[in-house]
C-alpha cells in the first residue's frame, strides 16, 4: 500500500519534485550495500489495475477496505464506498470530473465536488487507489493490503495500466532515502510505452498494409 497526500482539493497528482541522484559511478560500494542477484525475484508479474471485476471480487475489495478502516478506527463512509466502487467498476482509469458526473447520475441531490475530492484524498491516503501524475486519473491498487512502492506500466495507446512491485527496487529506494536522511511521503514510478496487445495490433496492421 502506498500513501499519497494532496495539498489541494482540486489537485491530487502524486508528482513530487525529483532531484537527480549524484553520479556514483566513480565511488566504490561494498557488495553488501546494494546487490541484485540474477535470479532474485526474477518472476515479477505486472497486474492490470483497472480490468473490470466481477461482483464477488468487488465485494471482497469493499470488505477489505471496511475491515482496514475499522481496525484503524476510521470511517468508511457511504460516499467513500460509492467512490471506491465506481473506481473498481471503471474499465479504464477515471478522472475526478467523470467520477463526479457518475455520482450525480446516481443521486437525486446535488453532489458537492469538495466532498468527492475529500473521498478521493482518503482513498489515496490509505492506499486503496492510485493516481497517475502524468494524467491525474484514478484506478484501484492491486495490492491494497500490502505496503509497497507503486510502479506502473502505462500504455500510451490504449491507456491500460499495469502495476507491479519488486522488493530489490523498494530496498534500493529506501536505502538511498536513508543515506540521504530523506523522509519519503509518496513514491510513484511511471513507465510509459506500449502494451503487448497494442504492439500485436500494430504489427498486424503493418503486415496487412
Amino acid at each position: 500500500m502506498t500513501a499519497s497526500h494532496s495539498s489541494s482539493d482540486t489537485d491530487y497528482a502524486c508528482n513530487p519534485k525529483v532531484t537527480p541522484l549524484p553520479d556514483c559511478s566513480h565511488h566504490s560500494m561494498p557488495d553488501s550495500d546494494v546487490s541484485v542477484k540474477d535470479n532474485r525475484d526474477s518472476n515479477v508479474q505486472a497486474l492490470s489495475c483497472h480490468s473490470q471485476v466481477d461482483s464477488t471480487v468487488l465485494e471482497q475489495r469493499i470488505a477489505i477496505a471496511k475491515q482496514t478502516c475499522q481496525s484503524q478506527g476510521i470511517r468508511f463512509t457511504p460516499l467513500r464506498e460509492q467512490v471506491y466502487r465506481l473506481i473498481l467498476q471503471a474499465p479504464t482509469p477515471i478522472g475526478a470530473y467523470d467520477l463526479l458526473a457518475q455520482l450525480q447520475k446516481l443521486s437525486d441531490k446535488t453532489v458537492a465536488p469538495p466532498t468527492v475530492y475529500r473521498s478521493l484524498d482518503f482513498l489515496l491516503e490509505y492506499g486503496f487507489i492510485h493516481q497517475l501524475s502524468s494524467s491525474k486519473v484514478f484506478f484501484p491498487c492491486c495490492q491494497p493490503d500490502d505496503k509497497h512502492v507503486a510502479a506502473f506500466l502505462i500504455c500510451q495507446q490504449c491507456g491500460d495500466v499495469q502495476e507491479f512491485s519488486h522488493s530489490p527496487l523498494d530496498s534500493v529506494i529506501q536505502q538511498v532515502a536513508s543515506q540521504s536522511q530523506f523522509d519519503i511521503q509518496s513514491s510513484v514510478i511511471e513507465l510509459l510505452g506500449y502494451c503487448q496487445q497494442c504492439k500485436e495490433k500494430s504489427a498486424t496492421k503493418r503486415s496487412i498494409g
